[in-house]
C-alpha cells in the first residue's frame, strides 16, 4: 500500500495487486490501496481508470458506507447507472441520488426521491429544475397515488402526458376539481380521441357553468355519449 504509488508503472502490476487483496478477502485494506491508486491526482492512467474508481466506490458501500458519498462526489469516471442501482440495493439512497442527478439521469433520480425517500416536496422541487417532461409525469403520477389531485393535474399538464386519463378522472371528481380536470381533459382531447375523455369533458363543462363551451363543443365533431351525459346531468340537478 506505501509503496505501489512511487514504485509502479504498470498497469498490470496495480491491478494484479487489487486481485490479490480481493483473493485475499481484505477489503479494509482493498480500500486503502485503491484510496491511493485512484485519490492521487498525478497519475491520471490510474486515478481516471474507469474499472478502478467503481471498484473503489463498491468495495466502501461493503466496507465503509459512511465514505460512499465522498468517492461517489469527488469520482467522475465510473459506470454511473450501474453503482447507482448497487448503492440503491445497500439502502444508499442519497447516494444513489447524488449519483444519478450528477450524471444527469433525471428520471432515475426523482424515483428515487419517490419511491426510496418518499419525499414529494424534493421531488416537486427537482421537477421545477429538471423540467424534463418524463420527470414531470413520474411526479404527477406520485402525486396521483398520494391523492395530491389538483398538483397532479398540474404535473401531468406540464408533462403533456394523458396517459393515466381514467385514473385522473376518477380522483378529480372524487374531489370535485372540475375546473383542473377541464384544462387536463382539454389536454388529452388534443393527443387522442376517446369517448371517456370526450364525455367527462362535457359533463366538467357542465358542472363548471360552461354553457358557451358545451354549445361549441356539441356543435363541432365529437365522440361524446351526448346522450348519457344529458341524462347524467339531468339526475344531478
Amino acid at each position: 500500500v506505501q509503496s505501489i504509488l512511487p514504485e509502479t508503472n504498470d498497469p498490470e502490476q496495480i491491478k494484479a495487486t487489487v486481485k490479490a487483496f480481493m483473493a485475499a478477502d481484505m477489503p479494509a485494506e482493498l480500500i486503502e490501496l485503491l484510496e491511493k491508486i485512484v485519490l492521487d491526482g498525478r497519475r491520471p492512467e490510474f486515478s481516471q481508470n474507469k474499472d478502478l474508481q467503481n471498484l473503489l466506490i463498491l468495495t466502501a458501500v461493503k466496507v465503509t458506507p459512511d465514505r460512499v458519498m465522498d468517492f461517489v462526489t469527488r469520482l467522475d469516471n465510473y459506470d454511473a447507472p450501474d453503482v447507482a442501482n448497487i448503492c440503491v440495493n445497500a439502502g444508499l439512497f442519497e447516494e444513489s441520488l447524488t449519483i444519478f442527478k450528477k450524471f444527469k439521469h433525471n428520471v432515475a433520480a426523482i424515483q428515487v426521491l419517490i419511491e426510496h425517500l418518499h419525499d414529494l416536496k424534493r421531488a416537486r422541487d427537482f421537477a421545477e429544475k429538471s423540467n424534463e417532461g418524463e420527470v414531470w409525469s413520474k411526479l404527477a403520477k406520485a402525486q396521483l397515488d398520494q391523492g395530491e389531485v389538483r398538483d397532479a393535474i398540474a404535473s401531468f399538464l406540464k408533462a403533456n402526458d394523458h396517459e393515466f386519463f381514467a385514473e385522473v378522472i376518477t380522483a378529480a371528481e372524487r374531489a370535485e376539481a372540475f375546473d383542473d380536470l377541464v384544462k387536463y381533459l382539454q389536454m388529452a382531447r388534443k393527443k387522442i380521441k376517446e369517448p371517456m375523455i370526450e364525455s367527462e369533458l362535457l359533463f366538467a363543462f357542465a358542472k363548471t357553468k360552461k354553457t358557451a363551451e358545451i354549445e361549441e363543443f356539441i356543435g363541432s365533431p365529437n365522440c361524446a355519449a351526448i346522450q348519457v351525459v344529458g341524462d347524467r346531468c339531468f339526475n344531478e340537478g
